[in-house]
């Protein structure tokens, strides 16, 4: 229920850009927490640019892929960001 809720709210919210501004807007969800999982990240972004999401857009997606960093918050304390490996 949760998860429609949230789709729905996102829907109303471009709805409500786009007839403001008479721009196209669009939200991404990205689950980075599977970005190194075995997904091809060349088929993930030939299907985003078939969708149309090109240039700007695409290229942040693929920093969040290509540039993850991790950060440990141990004891309250924020350790040095590391960078994460396939």
């Amino acid at each position: 229920m949760q998860g429609w809720f949230n789709i729905q709210k996102s829907i109303n919210v471009i709805y409500h850009i786009n007839r403001l501004k008479d721009k196209n807007h669009i939200i991404i969800s990205i689950d980075t927490e599977k970005a190194f999982d075995k997904i091809q990240h060349p088929f993930m972004f030939k299907t985003l640019e078939k969708i149309g999401i090109t240039r700007t857009y695409l290229n942040i997606i693929k920093v969040i892929y290509a540039k993850t960093q991790a950060n440990i918050i141990l004891n309250g304390e924020k350790l040095k960001a590391f960078p994460l490996k396939i």
